[in-house]
This record gives C-alpha cells, sequence and structure tokens, in this order.
C-alpha cells in the first residue's frame, strides 16, 4: 500500500489507541508516537510507560515522550518533518511554535460537542450536567482552549446508565470512522473548517479532589450524576469511622430522610431531597464489591446510623 501523508500522533491513555491504529491500518505515515514520559511505579521498581508507548513500540514506530516541550524537543519534531499531527488526550499543552510546524497543523480529537465543554474534563462534566446529548469533535486547534475550527462532528445520546467510563469508551471507538472519513477530506482541501460559536461555550474545568467528595446536604439526583461521571476515575466517596469509602454505582430512592442517616438496608442514605441508593462500593484498600457482599463484614452500617463523613 502507498504511504500516504506523514503523520504524527500525540497521545497516552488506552482510550487513545484506537484512533491511533486506525491511521496505522489505513496507510498513514506515522513518523512519530508523542506521549506522556514513563512514571515510577514506586520505589525501586522500573517506570511505566503508557498504553500508547507500549503499543507503538510494539509496531516498532519512533517514540517519543519528552518531559517539557521545550526548543530542544522542539527542533526533534521539526525534524520530523510532518504534514499533519492528531492529538488525543495526549496532557500537555501544545505551544504555538508547535501547532505550526505540520503543514496542516494539529488536529484534536476532543471529546464533546464544542463549543459546549471545552477544557478538561469535558466527559465528567457533560454527565454530571445531566446533559442529553455529548459527542466528537474533530478540530484544528490553535492556541485557544478548544477554541478551534470544526471539521467533523458527531452527537452521542446520553442516558441514565451512561458513566464515565462507557462514555469515553463509546468516544474512543466512534472516533476512529469520523476521524478517517473527514481528515482525507480536509487534506486533500474538500472540505473547509468552520467556525465555533463562541457565545454558546462552557467550560469543563478539571476535576479537583474535593468535589469527589459525597454531600448528603445535596439531592440525591445530583449525587447519582456525579457518581456515574466520576466513575471509574477519581470516583466520589464518603468517609465513616475515619475511614473512606468510594461509591462506584448508586440510584436515586424516593425515600425521605435525615441527610447523611441510613434509613434502610441495604444501604439507602438520606439526602436534601430523597435519598441514595448505594449498589456498589469499595472500602479504602479492598476490592470493589456489591453492597451485600459489603455489609456481611461491615456492621457499622445499620439502620439509623449517621454517617459521620468526617
Amino acid at each position: 500500500m502507498k504511504k500516504k501523508h506523514r503523520l504524527i500522533f500525540f497521545g497516552s491513555p488506552d482510550f487513545a489507541l484506537p484512533p491511533l491504529k486506525t491511521l496505522y491500518l489505513g496507510g498513514y505515515e506515522i513518523v512519530g508516537v508523542y506521549t506522556q514520559e514513563p512514571k515510577k511505579k514506586s520505589r525501586g521498581m522500573k517506570e511505566l510507560k503508557t498504553p500508547v508507548h507500549i503499543w507503538a513500540e510494539s509496531q516498532l514506530l519512533p517514540v517519543y515522550s519528552p518531559s517539557k516541550l521545550d526548543k530542544q524537543s522542539l527542533e526533534e519534531f521539526i525534524s520530523l518533518k510532518p504534514d499533519v499531527a492528531i492529538l488525543f488526550a495526549y496532557g500537555k499543552i501544545i505551544p504555538l511554535d508547535w501547532l505550526n510546524t505540520p503543514v496542516f497543523g494539529f488536529i484534536n480529537i476532543h471529546a464533546s460537542l464544542l463549543p459546549r465543554w471545552r477544557g478538561a474534563a469535558p466527559v465528567q462534566r457533560a454527565i454530571e450536567s445531566n446533559d442529553k446529548l455529548s459527542g466528537i469533535t474533530i478540530m484544528k486547534m490553535n492556541e485557544g482552549l478548544d477554541e478551534g475550527p470544526i471539521i467533523a462532528s458527531q452527537e452521542i445520546a446520553l442516558n441514565s446508565e451512561t458513566n464515565g467510563q462507557s462514555l469515553i469508551e463509546q468516544i474512543s471507538h466512534d472516533s476512529c470512522s469520523l476521524l478517517y472519513k473527514n481528515l482525507e477530506k480536509y487534506l486533500k482541501g474538500m472540505l473547509s473548517p468552520v467556525e465555533q460559536d463562541h457565545d454558546k461555550s462552557t467550560y469543563a474545568s478539571k476535576i479537583n479532589k474535593h468535589e469527589s467528595r459525597l454531600n448528603w446536604g445535596l439531592n440525591a439526583e445530583n449525587l447519582e450524576q456525579k457518581i456515574r461521571a466520576f466513575y471509574p476515575y477519581p470516583a466520589t466517596w464518603f468517609s465513616h469511622q475515619g475511614k473512606r469509602y468510594k461509591v462506584l454505582k448508586a440510584r436515586v430512592s424516593a425515600i425521605q430522610g435525615e441527610p447523611g442517616k441510613i434509613l434502610q438496608t441495604p444501604l439507602i442514605i438520606g439526602c436534601q431531597k430523597n435519598s441514595l441508593e448505594i449498589l456498589e462500593i469499595q472500602a479504602e484498600g479492598k476490592k470493589a464489591q456489591s453492597i451485600d457482599q459489603f455489609l456481611l463484614g461491615n456492621s457499622q452500617f445499620e439502620v439509623n446510623t449517621l454517617i459521620t463523613n468526617d
């Protein structure tokens, strides 16, 4: 097969792999793969490479993992003479000098329907906000934060079962055909990117640690949405009698009661409005368990007990 344009891919986690594999199998000449630098797993142990790094090396593709996108690493990037760069969940801000290097610029796979949910956590914020639609946007990058013109987009319907993991997996899968169908058209000048309506933009701020803590003073519906949004990472949690517990799955119950109080078993906890029935939980340092399994060995969760959240 005749090789196509010279392409460089930027990505790090496992869900960035499907579009990379699609481009590789589609005949593009992948002259480099950029990914986050290996992390040390623990003291004295070997470094942990990203899933993208591991796969790219297995295909004998050249891998680059600079800790900083500085002048020296830019010179190396320029020497690869890329026609286009594709980015999906790389994890670093791309400087302007880099954006201007490829002939056709940088193309980003963004996990929302831009201009809604620009920023670091579009998947989580869409679910947390009870959006009925999310999607994928293929856009040309510029200096702004997810402000570049749109090459293509595709809607994804959200429902009461959608969580952070299922949505990013679907985006990862569906982005392959959306990117492949439109990239060649863009490179051939057959389609022109369309400017976003900046007045309609919303910002998906990075998730901070305190957000993950469950506040029983909120409505149960809001907490259930957050539990799905933050699954599997960073995961929501509460503390009780000095121990921390992750809540991995729950549903809203119409039972009313004092916020933070255990109203019924297996485990229904009162909220400001309605209550939250915990279905799957993970004690600190333990494996995830169904609530029935969990309660067999945790007698401190009896009816009328108030969750201390200390």
